[in-house]
C-alpha cells in the first residue's frame, strides 16, 4: 500500500501516526521511491520529525519489512524515544501490534521479517554485529566526532547498510554550531532542497526567508513576509494556502546528459529533473539520490509559529546575543555562530598570493624599529620565528627555520641561541639583533624549558598559553605572572583566546600600514607555510566559542609563532614606541653609525663586538 494512503487509513492520535502536513508529504514519498537512497532533514524544532519516523517504521513493518535501526543521542533519549514516541506504535496502532513476533524488549522488538533497534551514539558498540536495511539517525548535530576512538557514530551506522541493496537512510536534527554543525554537513552533500510556495498576490513561487520578514517592534501582530516579486506583504493568514500549494525544489547544480544545468524541472518529491531526458539528473555514483530538506518554522501552523510569534522572538534574540543562537537553530533551523566576520581567517592562497618582493635576510624594511623572535617547543626540535616590527604595529614576516634535536639537549639549546644571535642589517647598513623573544615552554618539558630560559631573562620571556572559560573573554592579553619556586625563572600566562582574535584580525587586515603583516615572496613562505598559518578556526558561539584546528590539518606553528609575536610586541609596546628608524631597538653597537667631528681622528674598525642581550 502506498505510504500516504497507509497513513490516512491507519491515523491513530494515540499511536502517534497521523496524515502528513502538506510539506511533509514529500518526505513520505521521498522515503517510498525506490530512487531515493539517503534523505537528510534539516530543520527547525517541532516540525514533526519524530512522527515522520513512526509513520515510515510502522509502514515498512506492514509492507516490506526488514532489519531496522533508529540511532539516537544518549542512552536516555534512546530511551525516552522507546517509550514515548515508538512505544505507542507497537502498542496501539494494530497492524503494527499483530507483526510483533518473539523479542519485546524497550528498545528490541521482533516482528515478521525483522529487526528493530533503538540505539545510541555515544556507543561504538551500538554499531557492531549488526546488518541494517532502514536507518534512521535522529538529533545528528549533537553527535560526538569520535566515539570510543572508532570513527564518527554517523559513517559507523551506515556502514551496516552497505550489503543492503535498497537502503534507506534517514538523517535529521536540529542545526547547532556554524562550522562543525554535522547536520549542515550532511545536507550540503544533498541535493539541497526547500520549500517554495506562490504568493497571495502575484502567484510568483519563492521561499519564505527571515531576511524577507518584516515587523515593528511596537506591533509584533503586523508581521509579515515581502514578497520578492511584487513586493506585496504576506501575512500569517496567508500561511496555510500557500503552503498546501507549495512545492519542494531541489536547488543544487547537476550535470546530465553531458549538460551542466542550474534545476528548471522537479517531480512530486522535489527530486530535479534533467532537461534533455526528463530523468532525475542528480544522482550519486551508484545512480541513487540523496534528498536533502531544509524546513523551518515559518512554514509550521503551530499556535505558537505564527509570524507574529516569529518577530517577537526575533527581536527578543536580536537585543540578547545569548538567545540568538538557539533562534536560529530552533526557529530558523540553520547552523548558527555570533564568532565575529573579522575572526574568520582568510583562505591560505590569499594571504599566499599577498607576498610581496623584499629580502629581508639581506635587508630589512627601512621602517624597522626593532626585530622580535617567537619559539615554539615541539618534541624533537624547535620552531622559530623573525619578525621586524614598525611604527603603528606594522609587521613583516622575516624568517621561519627549525632548529632539530631534543629540546632539552644541550647541544640543541645552543644551536637555538646561535640563529637568535643572528645579525640582520638594516636599510642603512647598520646591523641589528633580536630585541627580544618569546618562548612558549608549556607542554613538552616544562621545567627543563624554564631551566634553558633562566639565563636569558629580560631576553628570551618563558610564557604558556591557557585557555580557560572563565578568563578567555578578558580583554588582558597577559592573565598571570608567576616565578618557578625551584627554577627561579619568570613565566607568563597568555590569554590564547583573545590574542587569537587579534591574530585573525591581523591577517584579514588588507590594507598594508597599521597593523598590516607582510610576507616575503621566498622558498620559506611557500603554500604548506600559509596551510598551516590559517591551521585554525574559530568554532562555536557563545561561552563555547573556540579556536581549533581545522580538519585534517596537522600542524600550526607559523600560526602560534604569530600569537606569541602578538603578546611580546603588546607587553613591549613603550619601548617599541619609543624607538626611531635613527634609534631602533637591538643594534649590534648603537654607536657605530653615529657621527663624529672629521677634525678627530679615528682609527677604522670594521669588527662589532655582540651585545650582552641579558641587558635589555
Amino acid at each position: 500500500m502506498p505510504i500516504l494512503q497507509w497513513a490516512a487509513n491507519n491515523e491513530n492520535a494515540t499511536a502517534q501516526v497521523y496524515p502528513p502536513k502538506s510539506f511533509q508529504r514529500a518526505w513520505l514519498l521521498a522515503y517510498e521511491s525506490p530512487l531515493i537512497e539517503k534523505i537528510v532533514l534539516s530543520k527547525s524544532a517541532r516540525v514533526g520529525y519524530a512522527i515522520f519516523i513512526n509513520t515510515a517504521v510502522a509502514w515498512l513493518i506492514t509492507n516490506d519489512p526488514g532489519n531496522i535501526m533508529i540511532v539516537q543521542n544518549t542512552e536516555g533519549d534512546a530511551n525516552k524515544f522507546s517509550t514515548r514516541e515508538l512505544g505507542k506504535v507497537f502498542t496501539y496502532c494494530a497492524p503494527v501490534r499483530d507483526r510483533l513476533f518473539g523479542r519485546n524488549t524497550v528498545n528490541d522488538k521482533s516482528f515478521f521479517g525483522g529487526d528493530l533497534s533503538v540505539v545510541w551514539a555515544t556507543s561504538a558498540s551500538s554499531f557492531r554485529m549488526v546488518t541494517i536495511k532502514y536507518l534512521f539517525m535522529d538529533e545528528v548535530s549533537g553527535y560526538q566526532d569520535n566515539i570510543d576512538k572508532e570513527g564518527d557514530p554517523i559513517d559507523l551506522g551506515i556502514t551496516r547498510t552497505e550489503s543492503e541493496g535498497q537502503r534507506k537512510i534517514v538523517l535529521g536534527s536540529t542545526p547547532k554550531e556554524a562550522g562543525t554543525c554535522k547536520v549542515t554537513l550532511e545536507f550540503l552533500k544533498t541535493d539541497q532542497r526547500y520549500l517554495y510556495v506562490p504568493c497571495p498576490h502575484c502567484d510568483v513561487k519563492q521561499r519564505l526567508k527571515l531576511e524577507n520578514l518584516r515587523y515593528s517592534p511596537k506591533n509584533y501582530k503586523d508581521a509579515h513576509f515581502v514578497c520578492i516579486h511584487c513586493s506585496g506583504k504576506i501575512e500569517e493568514h496567508h500561511k496555510f494556502n500557500m503552503v498546501e500549494a507549495g512545492e519542494w525544489r531541489a536547488t543544487r547544480e547537476f550535470e546530465c546528459c553531458g549538460v551542466h544545468q542550474t534545476p528548471e524541472q522537479w517531480d512530486e518529491t522535489g527530486s530535479a529533473l534533467c532537461c534533455q531526458c526528463g530523468e532525475s539528473g542528480d544522482t550519486n555514483e551508484r545512480g541513487k539520490i540523496d534528498a536533502g530538506f531544509h524546513i523551518w518554522s515559518a512554514y509550521n501552523d503551530n499556535p505558537n509559529t505564527s509570524l507574529p510569534s516569529i518577530a517577537a522572538e526575533y527581536d527578543k534574540a536580536k537585543k540578547d546575543p545569548r538567545k540568538m543562537q538557539t533562534f536560529m537553530n530552533t526557529k530558523v533551523g540553520v547552523e548558527y555562530s555570533d564568532a565575529l566576520q573579522a575572526h574568520k581567517l582568510n583562505n591560505f592562497e590569499e594571504l599566499y598570493q599577498r607576498r610581496e618582493y623584499y629580502s629581508p635576510m639581506e635587508q630589512l624594511p627601512e621602517q624597522t624599529r626593532c626585530v622580535l623572535a617567537t619559539i615554539d617547543t615541539q618534541k624533537n626540535r624547535f620552531d622559530y620565528h623573525f619578525w621586524a616590527v614598525g611604527e603603528r604595529g606594522e609587521i613583516w614576516a622575516v624568517h621561519y627555520g627549525k632548529v632539530h634535536g631534543d629540546p632539552e639537549d644541550e647541544s640543541t639549546q645552543k644551536n637555538l641561541i646561535h640563529e637568535l644571535e643572528t645579525e640582520l642589517t638594516l636599510s642603512d647598513g647598520r646591523a641589528i639583533g633580536v630585541f627580544a623573544a618569546a618562548m612558549d615552554c608549556n607542554g613538552h618539558a616544562w621545567k627543563a624549558m624554564l631551566e634553558f630560559c633562566a639565563p636569558y631573562q629580560g631576553w628570551i620571556f618563558a610564557i604558556r598559553g591557557e585557555v580557560n572559560a572563565k578568563t578567555k573573554f578578558k580583554p588582558e592579553f597577559t592573565l598571570g605572572f608567576k616565578v618557578h619556586p625551584e627554577v627561579k625563572c619568570e613565566y607568563r600566562s597568555l590569554n590564547v583566546h583573545q590574542l587569537k582574535n587579534r591574530a585573525a584580525e591581523r591577517l584579514n587586515n588588507e590594507m598594508p600600514g597599521k597593523n598590516y603583516v607582510h610576507f616575503p615572496v621566498s622558498d620559506v613562505f611557500d603554500l604548506i607555510y600559509f596551510q598551516m598559518l590559517t591551521a585554525e578556526e574559530l568554532k562555536g558561539s557563545g561561552s563555547n566559542v573556540k579556536w581549533d584546528k581545522k580538519p585534517d590539518q596537522k600542524r600550526n606553528e607559523p600560526w602560534d609563532l604569530l600569537v606569541y609575536l602578538l603578546w611580546l610586541y603588546d607587553f613591549l609596546r613603550p619601548e617599541i614606541q619609543s624607538a626611531t628608524p635613527q634609534e631602533p631597538l637591538g643594534l649590534i653597537d648603537p654607536n657605530a653609525h653615529k657621527l663624529v667631528d672629521e677634525s678627530i681622528q679615528t682609527e677604522y674598525v670594521d669588527d662589532y663586538e655582540m651585545s650582552d642581550y641579558g641587558d635589555y
